[in-house]
């Protein structure tokens, strides 16, 4: 009889240390994808930012060559291959924009890129010589103030 109680318990106590284990191996695995999934979306938003970052930069370049050949004259072959490719550098801009907003932590990122966008469209719009330089500062402002918000934010959910 003791010996079947002595059974009983061990199998019991087998048994218990069996779901013990299970259950902090689970919550472990858990954490474990948890952490990586956490890490892939900080590289994703980190190379989502900085892909916009530099689209942007191209296209105000872009935009700023794109006035200029239009000023030296706006028939030529120089200004239509200059139009031509700001079009495709505010596709580019516009493409990392839309991968940005899937990534961003906020709205307020988001918000920050589309303004700097905005303002980088608007650069051939200039009258003169001082408006454009107004625009493409006012532009690199924004794209600053973005890119400041966006590495307080990477900074921010690496540290936690």
């Amino acid at each position: 009889m003791v010996s079947a109680i002595t059974s009983i318990i061990a199998v019991v106590g087998t048994l218990l240390g069996v779901t013990v284990t299970y259950v902090f191996q689970a919550r472990a695995a858990k954490q474990a994808r948890q952490v990586a999934r956490e890490e892939r979306l900080w590289q994703e938003r980190l190379v989502a930012y900085s892909a916009f970052a530099g689209a942007l930069t191209d296209f105000r370049q872009s935009q700023n060559d794109r006035w200029h050949r239009e000023q030296e004259d706006p028939q030529s072959q120089a200004f239509i291959a200059a139009r031509d490719a700001s079009y495709q550098k505010r596709v580019d801009a516009t493409s990392t924009l839309f991968r940005l907003r899937l990534v961003a932590a906020n709205g307020t990122l988001s918000e920050l890129a589309s303004a700097a966008l905005k303002l980088t469209e608007e650069i051939p719009l200039a009258a003169d010589e001082s408006d454009r330089r107004d625009r493409g500062r006012k532009a690199r402002r924004a794209l600053l103030d973005f890119t400041e918000a966006a590495a307080a934010q990477v900074r921010e959910s690496d540290s936690q």
